[in-house]
């Protein structure tokens, strides 16, 4: 008579999938018996930079520079991390909704951190995503850089945008100018502030995020942005609201870049080794608990 093995054959998928596990808890375990000198000293040395870890995580192919296809795949995987679903709570689904508008707007900041226009990220224009991280730090420049551009827009003083006042913005020289002089001043990804007037102008034209080079109507790429930071929906953008889309998306960014920073090597890992659902076996949640808030 013939016996069944109480043993099930893995197959390949699964294999990886309790390989990948096994190799993130031994990442992440304290061992009982640690020394005397890792007790005194439990602190984990710095993570690195954002821009180094970005690096890491998004050349797949280890060429020492980054594709578009790279980021998009990344982003992919990403967001799978992040993944939205029934059982996550609301925070979390707001990770996942940054992570979707990052994948939206991820090819034109490629082209505007591709300094050199060759169609590629290096690791030293990969390296402003720290410049950016530094400049939302207190006295980092960047909310005084946003006070200065919302009085050059505000052209009546009324603490609040309209959309004719935004439309004016976008066609007048001299502010365009003066608002790229300023973010030269903080993120000198070019060699000059006249070179970054083309993407000030369609940045201030989209103030929400759409971009305008996808919008033939300039007036319904304004309408878009304001629909997107009209709390109250009284047709204007007023100076608070501003003040709370920047707290709240300046505090995201730095909690999603202190955990990319943190998890880089193992999200390359991930990354590196197939498609995340390999790991998650096509579950949109991965276990992976992120917290967030408003500023």
């Amino acid at each position: 008579m013939k016996t069944t093995s109480s043993c099930t054959m893995l197959t390949p998928k699964k294999s990886q999938r309790i390989h990948l596990l096994v190799l993130f808890l031994l990442s992440t375990h304290q061992p009982h018996d640690a020394t005397a000198q890792q007790r005194q000293n439990p602190q984990r040395p710095p993570p690195q930079p954002l821009g180094e870890v970005l690096h890491h995580l998004l050349d797949k192919d280890n060429d020492r520079k980054v594709s578009k296809s790279e980021v998009e795949t990344q982003l992919e995987m990403l967001e799978n991390l992040f993944q939205a679903g029934n059982t996550i709570n609301e925070e979390e689904k707001s990770y996942h909704r940054l992570i979707q508008r990052l994948r939206i707007v991820s090819p034109t900041l490629f082209d505007f951190l591709d300094s050199n226009g060759n169609g590629y990220l290096s690791k030293r224009e990969l390296n402003f995503a720290t410049v950016f991280e530094q400049s939302l730090k207190k006295n980092g420049g960047m909310r005084e850089f946003l006070r200065k551009v919302f009085d050059m827009i505000d052209s009546n003083g009324d603490d609040r945008w309209s959309a004719e006042e935004l439309i004016d913005g976008s066609d007048n020289d001299e502010i365009i100018s003066q608002v790229a002089v300023h973010f030269h001043e903080i993120f000198p990804v070019r060699k000059s502030p006249r070179e970054l007037e083309s993407f000030v102008r369609d940045v201030i034209a989209s103030v929400g995020g759409s971009s305008a080079s996808s919008i033939s109507n300039k007036q319904e790429a304004i309408n878009k942005g304001m629909d997107f930071l009209d709390d109250n929906n009284d047709g204007f953008i007023e100076r608070k609201e501003v003040g709370k889309y920047y707290n709240s998306a300046g505090k995201k960014f730095t909690e999603v870049s202190k955990t990319v920073k943190e998890m880089g090597p193992m999200l390359a890992m991930f990354g590196s080794m197939g498609n995340m659902n390999d790991f998650t076996g096509g579950a949109g949640n991965t276990g992976f608990h992120f917290m967030g808030g408003d500023l």
